[in-house]
């Protein structure tokens, strides 16, 4: 009886699953295409089809002329997809602040538990950047970077990519908030006061801390509490920066700070 014809299926559970185990650590390169279709008796093109679903599923990174390398995990691999999901379902403010009372109360509690010198330092930073900032976009953009700093801070990578999954509809929220003078300035000092009470170790004062800064959208927001976060958003971006602005475009660009500020913060942690 002839032996069954490894398949393109075959090829991407083997490497799939080596991965998964760890036996192909981060940043490990791949055998090259050829070898890889000499191995399995594919042609070089469906080896190549094979690689380029794993880099679609962020499992590996293909650098023309070097070869394909496999990914470390990120918390934003699984948060993309949940972000989509949210926002084809039209989230409005009250959903996403619902959400973010239950994960951020949480997470300044473990933060003040389990933060390290270096993430206060960069909480600090962070915080003292935002207070500088001169326009609604800025501010917005050190908003999400301190909460995002304070879900890595939790030490705990659940939390960060539970966050990571709501951080773009969030910043979203946040254009709101700072597009309200009197938001922006009954909410500031609540950050203050969350990142005093994680310095000093204080579990109950950052979790009270973080649930009334959180608490001041369902009290100001107004009929805005129940419209869509999107339609929020686009409705001050017209307002500040024009029609000509991608809703889109801002918001990947404010998430990617906070994430890069995240993994900055966590290189730091790990050399020290």
């Amino acid at each position: 009886m002839a032996v069954p014809r490894p398949s393109r299926e075959q090829l991407t559970e083997r490497l799939v699953s080596e991965i998964m185990a760890g036996r192909l650590a981060p940043d490990a390169k791949l055998p090259p295409e050829r070898q890889l279709a000499r191995e399995f008796g594919l042609s070089r093109p469906i080896v190549r089809e094979v690689l380029r679903s794993l880099q679609e599923r962020g499992l590996v990174e293909i650098v023309p002329a070097r070869g394909t390398f496999v990914r470390a995990p990120s918390s934003a691999d699984g948060a993309r997809s949940l972000e989509l999901h949210f926002r084809r379902h039209n989230a409005t403010a009250r959903d996403v602040m619902d959400a973010r009372r239950m994960l951020e109360t949480q997470t300044a509690r473990l933060s003040a538990l389990r933060a390290t010198a270096d993430d206060v330092n960069a909480i600090e930073h962070c915080l003292s950047q935002s207070e500088l900032a001169e326009t609604v976009v800025d501010r917005a953009r050190y908003d999400i970077t301190f909460h995002g700093l304070l879900a890595r801070a939790s030490a705990n990578p659940v939390i960060e990519t539970m966050f990571g999954s709501i951080a773009g509809l969030t910043f979203e929220l946040m254009l709101r908030s700072h597009a309200d003078p009197e938001v922006a300035r009954r909410g500031l000092p609540y950050h203050r006061r969350i990142v005093d009470a994680i310095e000093v170790h204080d579990p109950d004062r950052a979790e009270e801390a973080m649930r009334a800064h959180l608490d001041l959208a369902k009290t100001m927001y107004g009929e805005d509490y129940d419209r869509g976060v999107d339609d929020l958003a686009r409705r001050e971006l017209r307002r500040f920066l024009g029609p000509e602005m991608s809703l889109d475009r801002l918001v990947n660009e404010a998430v990617g700070q906070f994430r890069d500020a995240a993994a900055e913060s966590e290189g730091v942690s790990s050399v020290t």
